[in-house]
């Protein structure tokens, strides 16, 4: 069974919306792990990333732009954004790990439309960049074209977008997240194309980011060798799930050391397993609609449910309210935990 996104999203056809970059010259970027992929970026630009292995059948596509005057930020994918499973009587609560060893790591989540889950990513994307959000219609029909190839016709398809004006510490900005979910069977999964740029210099982003999705091709080599990593990953569930213990001893010490070869790979782009955990944390976090707090008087930590306003208050009785302003006498500011 395939469990990542790439697996169970059909590849449509697109219509650029933007037209093509104009004045923008090219260069090839490959994929540096596996050599999964290239695309075509704009030269001089900086680029990090590539395809991130987790586990045989879980692998993550982020490629992360900068423009040179750092002012423009495009990011294909995310390596935070793991499967997901459909809640069960055996995992039922949403947030929850459900851990397939060396073959994947997903999490527990009911299924989100790709509206849904780009307002929820936002959130975690651009939280850090942005202040005093305001909507912006102007930048929210972007629609670029999909990215992973795709097999099997999903049960349950959705796309959407959203986009805001924002302030940051460098000027005004337009920010935007896409997102496109697919489900079949219990299990779905998203990509996501997401921006941050100056409000004049959107229009021409677009275009390039159009180019640049559309160039991505995956390399007909790398797709035998997941189709092999994928039965490899199938067989050790199933020596797993038997527990074989007299053929595992060996076996499961030279699947799971793959594993960790793999998941270092994502500490050469975050510079601590800590950091990506956290990361991870964080989105699982808003995708529960989670704000994770401390009492600064008791010091305790307490999760509270997230609203539309920037501050959290808490009482004598323990009561939460989500607020700009202080509800009144009584009430102290609960201060909100960022990821490191």
């Amino acid at each position: 069974m395939k469990i990542t996104l790439a697996r169970i999203l059909l590849m449509s056809a697109w219509l650029p919306a933007f037209g093509v970059a104009q004045n923008v010259k090219w260069t090839a970027f490959q994929d540096p792990f596996e050599k999964a992929f290239t695309l075509e970026v704009p030269q001089g630009w900086t680029v990090k990333g590539g395809l991130f292995r987790l586990g045989y059948s879980d692998e993550r596509i982020m490629v992360d732009l900068k423009s040179p005057d750092g002012r423009i930020n495009y990011r294909i994918g995310d390596v935070a954004i793991p499967s997901y499973t459909l809640p069960n009587p055996y995992h039922p609560r949403e947030g929850e790990v459900y851990d397939l060893g060396a073959q994947a790591q997903m999490v527990v989540a009911n299924y989100r439309t790709g509206p849904e889950f780009a307002a929820l990513y936002s959130q975690t994307r651009f939280r850090e960049v942005c202040r005093n959000p305001v909507g912006d219609q102007a930048n929210n029909g972007f629609s670029p074209p999909d990215y992973v190839p795709a097999t099997v016709r999903p049960e349950q398809v959705s796309a959407g977008q959203i986009a805001y004006r924002c302030e940051s510490a460098q000027g005004p900005e337009t920010v935007v997240a896409w997102a496109k979910t697919g489900r079949t069977g219990q299990i779905w999964g998203a990509e996501t194309v997401s921006y941050v740029v100056p409000p004049d210099r959107a229009a021409a982003l677009q275009a390039i980011i159009v180019h640049s999705v559309g160039s991505l091709r995956f390399n007909p080599q790398w797709l035998e060798y997941q189709k092999r990593m994928d039965d490899e990953g199938l067989n050790y569930q199933r020596i797993r799930q038997q527990q074989r213990r007299e053929q595992l001893n060996q076996q499961m010490q030279q699947f799971e050391a793959k594993m960790r070869s793999w998941q270092n790979q994502v500490n050469a782009f975050e510079r601590h397993q800590q950091a990506q955990a956290a990361q991870v944390e964080d989105f699982t976090n808003a995708l529960n609609g989670i704000t994770p707090t401390y009492d600064p008087l008791t010091g305790q930590a307490r999760q509270v449910w997230s609203g539309t306003r920037n501050g959290f208050w808490v009482n004598g009785q323990g009561t939460v309210l989500n607020s700009d302003v202080t509800p009144g006498s009584g009430w102290r500011q609960l201060q909100v935990i960022h990821p490191q």
